[in-house]
């Protein structure tokens, strides 16, 4: 019982090395761990090889035998156990190569297609609509996690989306809502910046590298989106100068630093905890409106946003007390 319950929280994927950590009573990831090439630990043929096939069956689940290894300290017993550990992780990651350029490309076009369609329903839709529609990959992350990844999903998430939806509800209603096309875009929007939440969480089951994922989506945005520049639009050194500030804004603090910290975070955060933060962003917008633009909030739109904020800390706060949710929302490393 206790093993099917500790393996159903623990992804292993995650990682190459772990090492227990009583406090938590769970594996830790160990990052980062030195080993030398199989290849460099020599007059130990038939050790090694015993040791490399009992290892590589059991990693395909295959029928495997207990192996011993003995001797003083110091003649590389814990060598080669880490040695061919780094070995089969090579070849599973050559296995995972396939799986990591595909994710990689979704990933990129995720980000591309949710960003052009927000950008683009813009210029037709309402703030307030494009506001509160934005927010639906909240729920859109842990319903395609759960129905298509078949995740299990903790109730405290489902109960931290559904106020954080509420607190977005109210937030912009004092905005009229006109269904329209747009609306549609937006909507399908969402569903694109969920999708990429999630393919972050699969990117780090093949590879623990952050910078890689987060350089890589930018510049398969860059590619993606080159030919419909010059298809759609007519760009101009002088219009760009007009908009330099603007387009450098975007370009490097709510695009380039924004969804790179992402990454970052989600090294740590399961995608449905990742997106009810995310939810904040309604907040911070409303809130930058008030002191740039003094769009004053109403004392609906106050109320929504101390309900995302409920919403947010019930995320972040009961697993400090439910173990369940804690193993269910984040990632020990």
């Amino acid at each position: 019982m206790f093993l099917s319950n500790f393996l159903s929280n623990l992804t292993l994927s995650r990682g190459n090395a772990f090492i227990w950590d009583s406090k938590i009573k769970n594996l830790k990831i160990i990052s980062h761990f030195r080993c030398l090439d199989l290849d460099l630990l020599i007059g130990i043929e038939r050790q090694k090889k015993t040791i490399y096939d009992n290892t590589k069956n059991f990693a395909e689940g295959n029928f495997t035998n207990n192996a011993l290894l003995w001797g003083s300290r110091g003649n590389g017993k814990s060598s080669l156990i880490k040695s061919v550990f780094y070995e089969i992780n090579k070849i599973k990651n050559l296995k995972n190569k396939k799986k990591f350029i595909f994710v990689v490309l979704l990933t990129g076009l995720s980000l591309l297609l949710g960003t052009y369609l927000q950008q683009y329903a813009l210029q037709y839709t309402k703030v307030g609509n494009a506001a509160f529609l934005t927010i639906l990959y909240v729920p859109f992350v842990p319903i395609i996690s759960r129905l298509f990844l078949k995740k299990k999903i903790h109730w405290s998430i489902w109960l931290s989306v559904s106020i954080c939806l509420v607190g977005s509800y109210y937030l912009t209603l004092e905005n009229s809502f006109e269904a329209q096309f747009a609306d549609i875009l937006v909507i399908v929007c969402a569903l694109f910046f969920a999708i990429h939440c999630i393919l972050i969480d699969e990117y780090f089951e093949i590879i623990n590298a952050p910078f890689t994922l987060a350089s890589s989506q930018f510049l398969l945005c860059f590619f993606y989106s080159l030919p419909f520049i010059f298809i759609f639009e007519n760009p101009t050194i002088d219009g760009i100068s007009k908009e330099i500030f603007e387009l450098l804004y975007v370009g490097v603090m709510s695009s380039g630093i924004a969804y790179t910290l992402q990454v970052f975070g989600q090294r740590y955060v399961k995608p449905s905890t990742a997106a009810i933060t995310f939810s904040l962003e309604g907040v911070f917008g409303s809130l930058a409106a008030w002191v740039i633009l003094s769009q004053f909030l109403t004392n609906v739109q106050i109320f929504g946003c101390f309900l995302i904020l409920i919403g947010v800390l019930v995320a972040q706060l009961l697993p400090l007390i439910n173990k369940e949710a804690a193993l269910n929302r984040f990632y020990s490393e």
